[in-house]
């Protein structure tokens, strides 16, 4: 399994999950957020438009529970809340649908 992003401005690092780890809440955050906002998200988006992200993810449970979403408010990290995704769109998760 991997991990990737794309937006307008460009696409994200890939990163590969090891196999056979549990994709939790806490690897979630320490393997993929932490370098995603750390490293790529600061690449493309420099300066005064980091301000400018709204972040998305699917509603795998690693995106969804309770922990991720905290670290996500306690990041200041904008995004969109799981109350308000749109399921199985391949409009806002065109990667879940190639």
């Amino acid at each position: 399994m991997f991990v990737a992003g794309v937006c307008s401005l460009g696409k994200t690092a890939i990163r590969f999950v090891k196999p056979g780890a549990k994709i939790s809440s806490e690897y979630y955050i320490q393997h993929v957020l932490k370098p995603l906002f750390k490293n790529d998200i600061r690449k493309l988006f420099p300066g005064e438009l980091i301000n400018k992200v709204v972040f998305h993810h699917d509603s795998a449970p690693a995106h969804s529970s309770g922990i991720t979403q905290e670290w996500l408010r306690n990041s200041g990290i904008k995004f969109i809340s799981k109350e308000h995704w749109m399921g199985n769109s391949p409009d806002l998760a065109p990667m879940d649908f190639v």
